[in-house]
């Protein structure tokens, strides 16, 4: 278990608000999401906006960092 506790202030981002968020380019964050190193919302419909999944994201990293601490 880590020391610390992640807070969030929303569970999901739009590309626009996670690049001001990040730093990270818009461009970056598609290609990001296209090849998998970024999850995204399940859309329910095709034409819906792509939402960053923040939760995902930290327990990604959480898991990262519980495999190299041991």
């Amino acid at each position: 278990m880590l020391s610390y506790q992640v807070v969030l202030n929303t569970p999901f981002m739009t590309y626009d608000r996670y690049s001001q968020f990040s730093g990270m380019p818009k461009r970056t964050i598609i290609d990001w999401v296209a090849d998998g190193r970024l999850p995204i919302k399940t859309k329910a419909k095709g034409k819906e906006t792509p939402l960053i999944n923040m939760i995902a994201l930290v327990e990604m990293a959480t898991r990262e960092t519980m495999e190299k601490l041991g």
